[in-house]
């Protein structure tokens, strides 16, 4: 499976070298016109028999999308939404700006999940969880009454609703901003009806577009999972990709096209690459490897990796022991546009964030020394490194 269209971007680093960084694009569909389209802006392109590649810079991207534009064809559209990607993610009642990382803070209402943090069906035990989540940095409070595990029972819809439905009540009249983690159309309904701004549904619309057409209709934001088969059921046998990356970014394709029937704007859609979902551990690494290749969209990045099975393939440990893994392939995900991230240790994905973010995303200069940190220590000599302490305090936000 090809996609028509997918975009292999620069790293923060080449761009931060060099602006005119180029990008990489591999277009399956209208290859004679885009042949002719190349040439007349004369761009090179290289084609064999059923893909095209263009290596191009920033700027040589819009001159090419207005060129596909101008000949009418359908491929302008791919182009567009990949040079200018969505800035905000639209949700029910508000919009983030997608300039900074977002932490998603895990609330289980069960007691099976497989980190071993759920709190049960007590809102006040869901209510005190979220609230050290929130001291923790977590932005949004995700919350779920089924756990994705394919050893446990299905729950029942209206036994999940039940359990939602007071929680994301108690969460929303406090401030917090809720999304619910459901695949269920009736949950997600009353999880909207009660406050919540998104509906991560993890079931890549294997059991329809039900749950996508109650966010649709409450306005809500909405988190497209990749997912190989109907949730909590392994395939039979093993998925076989030619190359994993490049047939999920296919099947992203052909379900936003459905989430388009349904009514769901791109600017409310969230894509998740759907880690521990159809893939072996391996083909995680892949994904997280080149996470990148899902900015062909223009739509925000979700990342739901926390403590997943991958970590303990490669380090031996146990899920409530792999945070500080989980913190690694979040500052990996941000440099390549991940900018949501579901985790159970907000905490720590909060400072991991912030040091990358400098890092990868500030501008220069952004942390210079300024009038009150460079004269702290001019002059300095031998002579005031032999003091107990200082002769006069570091300023607050030192940058000397």
């Amino acid at each position: 499976m090809i996609p028509r269209f997918r975009a292999v971007p620069p790293s923060s680093a080449q761009l931060a070298a060099d602006r005119a960084a180029p990008h990489l694009l591999v277009f399956a569909a209208e290859l004679d016109a885009l042949v002719l389209a190349t040439s007349a802006i004369g761009l090179g392109i290289e084609r064999e028999a059923s893909v095209a590649r263009v290596v191009a810079s920033r700027q040589q991207l819009d001159r090419l999308a207005l060129e596909l534009r101008t000949r009418g064809l359908s491929l302008a559209d791919d182009l567009s939404r990949y040079v200018a990607p969505e800035r905000h993610w639209k949700l029910r009642t508000r919009t983030l700006p997608l300039d900074r990382p977002y932490v998603m803070g895990i609330l289980n209402l069960t007691n099976d999940s497989f980190s071993g943090d759920g709190v049960g069906r007590d809102p006040e035990a869901a209510l005190h969880r979220a609230e050290d989540l929130r001291a923790a940095g977590a932005d949004i409070i995700d919350v779920g009454a089924e756990t994705a595990r394919a050893d446990r029972p299905v729950v029942e819809p209206e036994e999940e609703a039940a359990a939602v439905a007071p929680v994301i009540q108690a969460l929303a009249k406090a401030g917090f901003l809720v999304s619910s983690d459901t695949y269920k159309p009736l949950v997600a309904r009353v999880a909207l009806e009660s406050g919540a701004e998104i509906v991560n549904d993890i079931s890549g619309l294997t059991l329809g577009v039900g749950a996508a057409a109650e966010a649709a209709r409450a306005g809500a934001g909405y988190v497209l999972n990749y997912s190989y088969s109907v949730p909590k059921r392994r395939p039979d046998a093993p998925p076989v990709y030619a190359d994993v990356v490049v047939e999920t970014v296919a099947w992203m394709a052909s379900r936003l096209a459905l989430l388009r029937d349904a009514g769901l704007a791109g600017p409310q859609v969230a894509l998740d690459p759907g880690i521990a979902f159809g893939k072996s551990h391996d083909e995680d690494l892949q994904i997280l490897r080149r996470v990148s290749e899902l900015r062909t969209f223009g739509l925000p990045l979700l990342l739901a990796h926390s403590r997943k099975n991958f970590v303990g393939s490669v380090t031996g440990r146990p899920p409530e022991d792999r945070d500080l893994e989980t913190h690694a392939a979040s500052v990996l995900a941000f440099e390549q546009g991940v900018r949501i991230f579901r985790v159970h240790d907000p905490e720590g994905t909060r400072r991991a964030l912030e040091l990358v973010a400098a890092i990868a995303a500030a501008a220069p200069g952004d942390f210079a020394p300024d009038a009150t940190s460079w004269p702290w220590r001019a002059g300095a000599d031998a002579s005031h490194m032999t003091r107990v302490s200082p002769d006069k305090p570091a300023p607050p936000g030192q940058r000397w």
